[in-house]
């Protein structure tokens, strides 16, 4: 969305270009993440923003009872029904814009992380994805979990994109960060900066390529000039800082040069200046190679206005651009702003007419 966008308006367009068989209104579900972390009171705040009333219904996943607290201890109105989740199947139905589907949780403080907070994480995010696989729903966003909590209840993912892949039984997938001027996808994820080295082989570049190729023409967004960063500092300089760039990344660059011949797909490029030139629009999106290669210029340009977006998914998933803030969980300070611009993509990436779901080339 444009800085100087009315978000009214724009949100609203958003809804008039729904197909005629989702008339009604969009619906939305909100996982409100870690419970010990600012999860619950961002989903709470953006729930209540002014300027999504009337534009999509809103259902937040998570405990009735500790939301409800949570809105007590920062001053917030709780104006949220409880549902059972089965209401939202008949879209015809007269529910609330704003409601809440009850997962209970154990016994959780605000601040402080535990087995408990990671178990109710979890919870939440399995229901609201079978949700979205039931086709009750028709977009996920998520508020943040603590990976280090969410193993300690017994699973066994890296964060949020590598769980939602496997509820939904897909295997080629890839996480995206979108923001209007600069759009970063990256070929690994959450794995120790050796381990990532090492995974980077011509068919995981390829994969990762064609699923941008695919799905951001798929979601409605731009793909016509893609560049794929390299790995190595000035992309290897021929061999001199290092041969992954010709070895690795070239060959499938070349490869989806042949077959995705009406995008231009260009690199390996130094990374050092190929964010600047994409965020002033030489390119649509960015093939990073590494999490903190790619995460970086993005926060540093859009931090609290970036969305994260799983690619792949059978449902559109988006979710804030942040972590669990246990510092300043249940003091009323947390910032929503990443959560709004979650939604508000979520809100975009289903008002496109879509392809159906895109089979391998």
């Amino acid at each position: 969305m444009a800085a100087n966008a009315d978000p009214i308006q724009t949100l609203w367009q958003a809804v008039l270009l729904l197909p005629e068989s989702q008339s009604v209104l969009p619906q939305l579900g909100i996982t409100t993440g870690d419970p010990a972390g600012i999860g619950p009171e961002i989903s709470l705040r953006a729930a209540r923003e002014r300027s999504l009333a009337g534009v999509c219904r809103l259902i937040l996943f998570g405990s009735w009872e500790l939301l409800r607290a949570r809105a007590a201890d920062i001053g917030l109105p709780f104006e949220f029904e409880k549902i059972p989740i089965d209401s939202l199947s008949d879209r015809s139905r007269q529910i609330p814009d704003r409601c809440i589907i009850d997962i209970p949780a154990g016994k959780i403080e605000a601040g402080i992380g535990s087995k408990a907070s990671g178990e109710a994480a979890a919870r939440n995010i399995i229901e609201c994805a079978s949700a979205c696989r039931r086709g009750l729903l028709d977009a996920i966003v998520t508020a943040p979990l603590n990976k280090k909590y969410f193993q300690e209840a017994g699973y066994s993912f890296p964060g949020h994109t590598e769980f939602l892949a496997h509820l939904a039984g897909v295997s080629d997938f890839a996480m995206a960060f979108l923001t209007e001027r600069l759009k970063v996808v990256l070929a690994t994820i959450h794995v120790s900066l050796r381990d990532a080295i090492e995974s980077i082989t011509p068919e995981l570049v390829y994969c990762k390529l064609r699923i941008i190729l695919t799905e951001f023409r798929r979601l409605g967004l731009p793909c016509r000039k893609v560049a794929v960063a390299g790995l190595n500092p000035h992309a290897g300089e021929s061999g001199i800082m290092g041969t992954e760039e010709m070895e690795r990344i070239a060959p499938a660059v070349r490869k989806a040069q042949s077959l995705f011949t009406d995008s231009m797909i260009d690199g390996p490029l130094p990374a050092d200046t190929l964010f600047w030139r994409a965020y002033n629009g030489e390119f649509d999106v960015v093939l990073a190679m590494y999490h903190d290669q790619g995460l970086a210029p993005i926060k540093l340009v859009g931090f609290g206005e970036a969305a994260n977006v799983t690619l792949g998914l059978p449902f559109v998933r988006a979710s804030v651009d942040h972590g669990t803030a246990y510092d300043i969980a249940g003091k009323g300070v947390a910032r929503h702003d990443s959560m709004n611009a979650a939604i508000r993509w979520a809100l975009r990436l289903i008002t496109v007419p879509r392809s159906p779901f895109p089979v391998s080339r």
